[in-house]
């Protein structure tokens, strides 16, 4: 039943009608720090606690503490998806699994709302979700977490692909198949037992590996729906137990995928899921933005799509850790799939490297065969492989994460700016001298930019 209530956040009351209570907790003041600035000169163990043998002991009791904060920040019901995400034990129950996989699925939707009082609710459970598997970690040894971008043009089979590779990694498909493919006679062992479990991957997860899809979809420029079709694509893996399929939104965002894709790949992995798959948009040759976000980026081809002139073009394929040429399975369409990977390797020895150790591999493969799937997943674990023990891998992330952190708040600049009314006032009368022809496009840019920094000042 609907009701009015008020919701104080940061000293602003907020008054809203909704069919949930959320009710925040009132900023933590500064008793506990300065209490923990007192223990810090009075108590004679303080040194013994700082020392660097317990540094991560240390780490731990202080971030039990900040989680503690958010939690008192948090309403219930978004305290309540952060603990049904984190609860684990009864994985293999259904009911278990359902009830984390809707959890999973509403704390995306808190992420992706527009409205600030969600976005706010969604910035304090991605933080306590961090700070709880962080305090879960009961040795040095960071878990397994890999994310893979596939990206490609409309049409060139991404989510068939995807669903193959997902069974293929998973060993069952949803009514409990065996869904594992055999190494092909003429493919060389990278990493992959007999069983095609990649050793190194599977290592860290045992055979209960699980994964995640995210797939993007495109939205309309005029009503800004999307139809979100790409999980119907994949029956088999989004029936899966220990699979995990979401179809989100790009809403208009270039770069192929969404601005809050990053956010929702995190979600993911802090929910169990070391292994994340992103989908992006069909893609163009400019859209680059899907390496910000994982860690391995596959571009996914049909057969005939273009001459060796395509794969030296500046782009996509420069970001690409490793090119398919998929639908590689009918007659006619085998040659031409064996013409566009000659082309692109080919190409590929004019490129500059993203990586100087690693070499882009073409491959071929069919999602409606199966066809090179065995050895797809190969070259996938011998990259990460690779990129982990030199430490590019690490080194990537970190810029990444610099990315993200500069992506948002150019987002949040542009926003609060339009929300501002006297920047809206001042905007407006540009609009008029634009149309009038008076300034271009810059110049009134560089005056509400101004206008902007007088104003904070």
């Amino acid at each position: 039943m609907n009701s009015t209530i008020s919701c104080r956040i940061a000293g602003i009351t907020i008054h809203q009608r909704t069919r949930r209570l959320f009710t925040v907790s009132s900023p933590h003041s500064a008793s506990y720090l300065s209490e923990f600035k007192k223990e810090k000169t009075t108590s004679p163990l303080w040194n013994i606690f700082y020392s660097r043998a317990n540094e991560r002991k240390r780490s731990r009791c202080y971030s039990s503490s900040i989680s503690s904060e958010v939690a008192q920040k948090m309403t219930p019901y978004t305290k309540k998806l952060g603990d049904l995400i984190l609860e684990d034990g009864q994985e293999n129950e259904a009911a278990m699994i359902t009830s984390r996989r809707i959890a999973i699925s509403k704390a995306i939707t808190l992420v992706e709302s527009t409205s600030e009082l969600k976005k706010h609710q969604a910035d304090l459970l991605l933080q306590y979700l961090i700070q709880k598997r962080q305090q879960q970690r009961s040795n040095d040894k960071d878990p397994f977490l890999f994310r893979i971008g596939i990206a490609g043009p409309p049409g060139s089979g991404k989510s068939s692909f995807i669903e193959k590779l997902g069974l293929h990694i998973l060993g069952k498909d949803a009514d409990g198949n065996n869904t594992r493919l055999e190494r092909s006679s003429s493919s060389s062992n990278t990493g992959c037992n007999a069983s095609g479990t990649c050793t190194d991957i599977h290592r860290n997860n045992g055979d209960d590996m699980s994964l995640a899809v995210v797939c993007i979809d495109p939205s309309s420029m005029r009503s800004g729906g999307s139809i979100l079709g790409d999980k119907t694509r994949m029956e088999q893996l989004s029936r899966h137990s220990r699979a995990f399929v979401r179809p989100s939104p790009n809403r208009g965002t270039l770069g192929g995928i969404a601005s809050y894709t990053n956010d929702v790949v995190a979600i993911c992995q802090l929910a169990g899921y070391p292994l994340v798959i992103v989908e992006t948009v069909g893609l163009g040759q400019s859209e680059v933005d899907i390496d910000n976000t994982v860690d391995m980026s596959i571009l996914l081809l049909a057969p005939g799509g273009g001459d060796s002139l395509q794969g030296v073009k500046k782009g996509i394929v420069e970001i690409a850790d490793m090119i398919i040429v998929n639908k590689a399975d009918d007659s006619n369409l085998i040659f031409a799939a064996k013409g566009t990977a000659s082309d692109y390797r080919h190409a590929l020895q004019f490129q500059r490297r993203k990586v100087d150790t690693w070499e882009p591999p073409v491959l071929l493969a069919s999602a409606l065969t199966s066809q090179g799937i065995y050895e797809i997943w190969e070259e996938i674990c011998r990259f990460q492989r690779h990129m982990t023990s030199n430490g590019e891998l690490a080194n990537k992330r970190r810029k990444q994460a610099s990315y993200w952190m500069w992506k948002n708040l150019q987002d949040l600049i542009t926003k609060r700016t339009q929300n501002d009314p006297e920047i809206r006032e001042r905007a407006a009368a540009m609009t008029k001298s634009l149309e009038s022809g008076l300034v271009t496009p810059r110049i009134a840019a560089s005056e509400i930019l101004d206008a902007v920094l007088r104003r904070k000042s």
